[in-house]
């Protein structure tokens, strides 16, 4: 099986792939969260992204967005992680198992949305999120790093007072070596499959209708939307990664995110936005 080209300064380039193609799974600084697909890693790498991406959770209008990325190994298989609004660090020296805190941001819901009747809801203010994640990662072929499955887990708490309670992710990404040249150049791709969960209060802030919003939705004759807490999506990230020189990787793809249960539901979504959600772009990252 081939593999990409490989020169003294990019040994492991095929590794570092999934790091770029990690970007196209997240949902950038002006998105609701991310996506990362954790792969072994023996280069740094920084890159940038420009996106389409929802302009609040749950809308079906979409603006652009740039998003950084960044990796950097500090020893034995310890990096730290920039992917748009996530900030995370691996503090296991181990190949198969990652593990450490992560810091991530959740944009906020104010005026500057499409939206007509949403722009006027009171505004939900930028969410800091602090938690930790853990990733297991389980080779297909011997010889072959790249082809793997990667499960993933993650749980935050916000620490701004936005919403109470937790939310968290659960995840599986099959990351796939393409064996021939497509076009002349080696490809890399993967395809996930995430959970979700969120507490009450989160889905009561971002899909609820309280108080003096009841007045926007005319139609729910004063009722509020109080919704549950659930698997509040579901979300399929894929990516396609290419090798343009030994310096430099391009990557397109993105995420499609389902809204479910009470999220799907709400007025904010129902009668304003769309259940489905959609992250798509490309980004090039540098290898050094």
């Amino acid at each position: 099986m081939k593999t990409f080209t490989h020169s003294p300064r990019s040994q492991p380039v095929h590794r570092s792939l999934a790091i770029a193609a990690a970007l196209l799974c997240s949902p950038l600084a002006a998105a609701q969260d991310v996506l990362p697909v954790e792969l072994l890693e023996e280069r740094n790498l920084v890159g940038l992204g420009l996106f389409a991406v929802p302009d609040y959770y749950g809308s079906g209008d979409y603006q652009a967005a740039v998003a950084p990325v960044l990796h950097y190994n500090f020893g034995e298989d310890r990096y730290v992680r920039v992917l748009g609004p996530e900030i995370l660090a691996n503090l296991l020296p181990r190949k198969d198992w990652r593990a450490g805190p992560l810091i991530r941001w959740r944009m906020r819901r104010d005026d500057d949305v499409d939206d007509e009747v949403v722009k006027r809801m009171r505004p939900v203010a930028t969410a800091t999120e602090i938690g930790a994640f853990v990733a297991y990662h389980m080779p297909l072929t011997q010889g072959q790093p790249m082809h793997k499955l990667v499960f993933s887990a993650d749980v935050v708490g916000n620490t701004n007072n936005v919403y109470d309670g937790a939310t968290g992710n659960l995840r599986v990404n099959y990351v796939h070596p393409f064996p021939q040249p497509v076009a002349g150049r080696q490809l890399i791709g993967s395809i996930g499959f995430g959970l979700f969960f969120a507490s009450k209060d989160f889905n009561r802030k971002y899909f609820g209708i309280r108080d003096s919003d009841e007045v926007l939705f005319p139609e729910r004759g004063g009722l509020i939307y109080d919704p549950d807490p659930s698997v509040t999506s579901i979300k399929i990230p894929f990516s396609l990664t290419t090798q343009l020189n030994p310096e430099w990787l391009m990557t397109f793809g993105g995420r499609y995110e389902r809204l479910l249960d009470d999220a799907k539901d709400s007025p904010v979504v129902e009668g304003r936005g769309d259940a489905d959600q959609w992250t798509v772009g490309v980004a090039f990252s540098y290898l050094f």
